[in-house]
């Protein structure tokens, strides 16, 4: 979240908001005069951000990242151009794996197919000896 002044009557709002990495930033969020602009967007956030536009009515910037992976991890920077002025704000975001979660354990279905055939073979064993009788 980063928070500046704006107001109703502000005519310019420019917001860059950037993954900063080791080769180059990436852009995961434009907005130039009101319009959010994809093509600056890298593809790594294609249709993966989201800006909370009643945050932005606010005089803030909230963005919804989904589907996050472990290379969304890092320092992110949000910079904001408004009538009144400039201003920025950083953020850090670590983002860690899914633990591996053991499998579940399985019943021990073997015993089962023994105890059945026991009893096959014990009912067929009566059965023998009924009609032998």
């Amino acid at each position: 979240m980063f928070t500046t002044k704006t107001d109703s009557s502000s005519t310019v709002l420019i917001i860059n908001c950037q993954l900063l990495t080791d080769v180059k930033p990436l852009v995961l969020y434009h907005l130039y005069r009101g319009v959010e602009v994809s093509e600056f967007q890298d593809g790594q956030f294609a249709g993966r951000v989201q800006c909370d536009k009643d945050a932005l009515r606010e005089g803030r910037i909230r963005l919804h990242v989904s589907r996050l992976r472990t290379d969304d991890s890092g320092l992110y920077v949000c910079k904001v151009r408004t009538d009144s002025g400039w201003n920025r704000g950083k953020g850090r975001l670590n983002v860690t794996a899914a633990r591996d979660w053991p499998e579940p354990e399985r019943p021990n279905t073997a015993s089962r197919e023994r105890i059945g055939l026991y009893c096959v073979l014990g009912l067929t064993a009566a059965a023998i000896s009924v009609l032998a009788v």
